[in-house]
């Protein structure tokens, strides 16, 4: 019951972008959805905050997935209230008796402690990721959270500060933090969350500490040299990730020509010149679902969510600013598979079908472009 309710709580925060603090608190009925005419179930978190803005009834917008999660977690706080309710001695208020804290002592038979103080407002307190890793050290797969390159490659990208103790081959140090930032991080670089919804999610008073946590960047209280410090990380991660567009995995959907005059302003050897020219914004990169945009400046297409125009969906011919990524090929045919589905149900003649055959057509010329790219 114990490893249950820790992975409810990791699943929960996986999925909300709580902070530990705040998952602790939940309560057995936390899970809340909301049924809306257009967007249909609309699932929610219900807890309290109070780091940065106080909020004793508070929302984080969560996948229906946790349902499962919650479910367990209640099951388990109602068979430990039930069994404290057994032991004499134990006063538990009405409230707590109908909707109990996920987390609470044991108060099983075989539990240790059976001498513990019979203050049942006494709760425990959480312990670390790592710490629950060590009482249960079956729980993942060594193999999977073993650090390799790649993702200390990653990690730095992100994190270019990163200490010692992330080293290959050694199991990737958890800490419930992550999961959060990890959350923020993913959201900011979709480009399908608005700032403000990640501001409300992060329950943050400004949007300043939001974008932080979603650029990876360094601190938001800056004064002139942490701001300097800033900056030149900011960049230096920009131009660490410009850096892989010269590899063979990013194709041009006009080929190697128009792939080498976006990019002959450096080569990967000279760093320093490829931070210098990112900060000058002479060369950009922005993720796209299709791998990414070198377009100077805003784009007023909507790369970020959608493929008509980066693919030449519109019969127009894909657009000149646009890199594909040949690890983005699963995925790509993934949503070919979507929109196929989604196209059969949709009325034809619709605004709706009109915009699923564009975005099919563009996915189409994309996978097209990668497949001639790797053969060659």
């Amino acid at each position: 019951m114990t490893l249950a309710s820790k992975v409810g709580a990791a699943y929960l925060l996986n999925f909300s972008l709580m902070r530990i603090e705040e998952a602790w608190r939940l309560r057995a009925d936390c899970l809340k959805v909301e049924h809306d005419q257009q967007l249909g179930a609309i699932y929610m978190l219900s807890g309290v905050t109070t780091k940065t803005i106080s909020d004793s009834d508070a929302r984080w917008i969560t996948s229906p997935s946790t349902q499962i999660a919650a479910n367990t977690l209640a099951h388990v706080a109602r068979l430990r209230i039930d069994t404290a309710l057994k032991r004499a001695g134990i006063s538990i208020a009405k409230d707590l008796q109908s909707n109990p804290p996920h987390h609470m002592r044991q108060y099983e038979p075989w539990a240790r402690g059976n001498g513990m103080d019979k203050d049942f407002g006494v709760r425990p307190s959480y312990s670390a990721y790592m710490e629950v890793l060590r009482s249960f050290p079956l729980l993942f797969d060594r193999a999977a959270i073993t650090i390799t390159e790649a993702d200390l490659e990653y990690a730095r990208l992100l994190t270019p500060s990163l200490d010692a103790t992330y080293k290959v081959g050694t199991p990737w140090p958890f800490a419930w933090h992550q999961l959060r930032r990890t959350g923020a991080v993913n959201m900011q670089a979709s480009g399908l969350v608005s700032d403000s919804s990640l501001q409300y999610q992060l329950k943050h008073v400004t949007r300043a500490m939001s974008l932080y946590y979603g650029r990876g960047y360094s601190k938001v209280k800056l004064d002139s040299v942490a701001y300097a410090t800033y900056l030149k990380a900011m960049y230096e991660v920009l131009g660490k990730e410009i850096t892989r567009l010269l590899s063979p995995r990013f194709v041009s959907p006009f080929g190697e020509a128009r792939k080498s005059q976006i990019l002959n302003i450096v080569s990967a050897s000279d760093a320093k010149k490829l931070v210098l020219a990112a900060k000058k914004g002479t060369v950009s990169w922005r993720t796209t679902l299709a791998g990414g945009c070198t377009k100077r400046g805003h784009c007023s297409l909507g790369g970020a969510d959608t493929l008509v125009h980066c693919g030449g969906g519109h019969k127009k011919g894909a657009c000149a600013d646009a890199l594909f990524d040949q690890d983005r090929v699963p995925e790509l045919i993934d949503l070919q598979e979507i929109l196929s589905d989604r196209l059969s149900a949709a009325p034809q003649g619709s605004p709706y079908y009109e915009s699923l055959r564009l975005q099919q057509r563009a996915t189409n010329n994309i996978l097209d472009t990668l497949k001639a790219a790797a053969n060659g």
